[in-house]
This record gives C-alpha cells, sequence and structure tokens, in this order.
C-alpha cells in the first residue's frame, strides 16, 4: 500500500505542467548584488514604467530574468524630455548584461523609468558552394 501511494504522488507530480515564465520579470534593489530593499515584478513590455520609491533613482541592480527580452533604462520619468549631452539611457540591459547586479559601477543608479521589448533573434544560413 505504501509503494501505492508513492507511485501516485509520482504520476500525479510527472502529470502537474510546469507553467512557463511569464517575459518581463525584473529584480530591482536599492544596493548592489541584490541588497538593501528589493522588488521582483514581472513588467508590460512595450510599455515605460516609471520607477517608484524607494528605487527611484536610487537602482543599484536592475537584473532581467533569462526570457528572450531586455530593457533600456531611462534617466527621466516616461514622456520626459532627455537634457543630458550625454545621453538619458545607459543601453539595452538584459541577463546577460555584466554590470546588472551594479549599475553604480558604470554610474547609473539614478533611473526613472524603463521600457523593456523582446529580443528578436536573427539567423544566418550558410550555404554550400557547388
Amino acid at each position: 500500500m505504501k509503494s501505492f501511494a508513492v507511485l501516485a504522488a509520482a504520476t500525479l507530480a510527472a502529470a502537474s505542467p510546469i507553467a512557463k515564465r511569464e517575459a518581463g520579470g525584473i529584480l530591482l534593489c536599492t544596493g548592489a548584488n541584490a541588497t538593501g530593499t528589493c522588488n521582483h515584478s514581472v513588467y508590460p513590455l512595450d510599455t515605460c514604467v516609471n520607477v517608484t520609491t524607494p528605487f527611484l533613482g536610487n537602482t543599484n541592480t536592475f537584473a532581467p530574468d533569462g526570457e528572450a527580452f531586455a530593457c533600456y533604462p531611462y534617466g527621466m520619468p516616461c514622456g520626459g524630455i532627455c537634457t543630458s549631452p550625454e545621453g538619458c539611457t545607459l543601453g539595452a540591459i538584459d541577463f546577460d548584461y555584466a554590470h546588472k547586479y551594479n549599475l553604480s559601477a558604470v554610474n547609473w543608479a539614478g533611473v526613472a523609468s524603463f521600457r523593456c521589448f523582446t529580443k528578436t533573434t536573427t539567423t544566418t544560413v550558410e550555404t554550400e558552394e557547388q
């Protein structure tokens, strides 16, 4: 009887589908290396999101999840006008970005907003020479 219960539990566990994680998950923390106050949320893609306190101007960890998306952090709120001569975005940050756990290392902890997007991949097709 004991082995039947184990077998039934194993069968039920195997039959349960694993839900795919939704793209757009980002870990925000006030400290570097995922320290300080942190929050992980899934944000809509292709939509500007204003950062709120305590992360507004104080985001040292900006770590997107591993799905095929990236985000542009901005130094101004959504709809704001960029007045910085250096530009108002750090550039695209994705799962592989080296400084995602320490934006202060690149002097970019002052995130005010961000917009995430789906990354597209290109495939190179090689043809045989005749």
